[in-house]
């Protein structure tokens, strides 16, 4: 349930030693003051530019999945993908249970996009591509950093900031992991963990180990009993790594998957995958309209861009009690704000991000693992702007960048 979807193991980057390679580069973390002045600007305004026909979108064909076990393992497998069942809400379940016996991974770490990478250069030295382009894109990226590019023209107020390099015909962008952000995430309120915890709660008890029309009345009774026992352990994901096309950009991009529906078909699995998701019960029509404009425009953004259908919310109290359970289809969720005030419309997102990765490479241009970029958002100007850092170490993997030759 990462933020970022930017969740993965650190390997050692290229040019970097043992001792740097998984702790924040607060030394790079900002921009020196000569490096300050973008080389490229795209101005946000007007949006009316971006209400047009949506660019084509290609359907996401999964490459490859897998998984990182309880320890932060990572394993080319799919050992941590879980199943869909409805979580039983009579009696109302607290998703603040077990909060304090949380087992969280490290937010210090940086994790770049390592899993990403470590699992392409896996599928290029097995050969085990089922087409000879899989593993080769215009752009490499976390879904996260797509869906902050996406969400941006409805998005104002948030900021982001990404690091970019370019190998051969290549782009790879990741979150830009600045010292402030390490400690916003080390030292958030008691009350915003919970909120956070309340949401792996709620995956919790929302999964089983097996396909549920595998198993018995007994046995589904046994593992969902399990399931209301479970110790949430952040460490534990299951991630797809899935190539699409948005006009004529091809990406591929990897995202953490919460479930599935059946048994995985060999045949995108990801009209069969689940996105889970909670929120506030919606109590008054100032609380819809909040969700409607924001949480809905995000939960569309993540899910349309791994092609997953349904996203399941789970609606609780101020008490983290669980009080309802929606299911929301993906391909409706434009169609419940369309013509409402000040809500976000699909196709102004679609062009937006189609123009964005065409600006990133127009501007773009020098390559090689250890030249960086950074793009950045910035709500004041309502621009994005494209920096050049010129040389920097790596944050592609060595063995990523071996791989390549294959």
């Amino acid at each position: 349930m990462s933020n970022s979807d930017q969740p993965l193991g650190a390997k050692r980057r290229a040019s970097q030693n043992d001792t740097s390679r998984n702790t924040l580069d607060t030394k790079h973390a900002r921009l020196e003051p000569e490096m300050r002045t973008p080389i490229a600007r795209l101005g946000i305004h007007p949006l009316s530019k971006y209400r047009q026909a949506c660019p084509q979108f290609k359907e996401p064909r999964e490459i490859i999945s897998f998984s990182y076990d309880e320890t932060r393992q990572m394993r080319m497998d799919n050992h941590q993908l879980k199943y869909y069942y409805p979580p039983r809400i009579d009696p109302m379940p607290s998703l603040f249970a077990g909060f304090e016996q949380q087992i969280c991974r490290d937010s210090t770490k940086n994790e770049h996009i390592d899993g990403l990478l470590n699992a392409l250069a896996y599928v290029r030295t097995k050969n085990e591509a089922a087409e000879p382009n899989d593993t080769r894109a215009d752009f490499v990226m976390y879904r996260g950093m797509l869906t902050r590019i996406f969400v941006t023209p409805f998005s104002l107020r948030d900021a982001w900031s990404m690091n970019i390099a370019r190998v051969g015909a290549t782009i790879y962008v990741e979150d830009n992991v600045t010292d402030e952000m390490i400690a916003d995430r080390s030292g958030s309120s008691e009350q915003h963990r919970r909120l956070m915890y309340s949401g792996y709660k709620f995956e919790t008890l929302c999964m089983v180990d097996e396909p549920p029309e595998t198993l018995s009345r007994e046995q589904l009774d046994e593992q969902l009993a399990k399931q209301a026992r479970e110790v949430v352990n952040t460490h534990s994901e299951y991630c797809t790594v899935f190539r699409t096309q948005l006009g004529p950009h091809s990406i591929i991009s990897g995202a953490e998957v919460d479930c599935i529906d059946r048994a995985k078909p060999h045949e995108f699995p990801n009209r069969s995958y689940r996105e889970l998701k909670t929120s506030r019960c919606l109590d008054s029509e100032k609380a819809r309209n909040s969700f409607e404009r924001f949480k809905l425009l995000k939960f569309w953004a993540q899910s349309f861009i791994a092609g997953i259908p349904v996203v399941t919310v789970g609606f609780r109290d101020d008490e983290g009690r669980l009080k309802e359970v929606q299911d929301i289809r993906t391909q409706d969720m434009p169609r419940m704000v369309r013509g409402k005030p000040r809500m976000w419309e699909a196709n102004v997102c679609m062009n937006f991000a189609n123009q964005v990765l065409q600006f990133i490479k127009d501007n773009v241009t020098d390559g090689g693992p250890d030249t960086q970029y950074r793009i950045e958002y910035s709500p004041e100007e309502a621009q994005v702007q494209i920096y050049s850092l010129g040389k920097r170490p790596s944050f592609l993997t060595a063995e990523y960048i071996k791989s390549l030759s294959k």
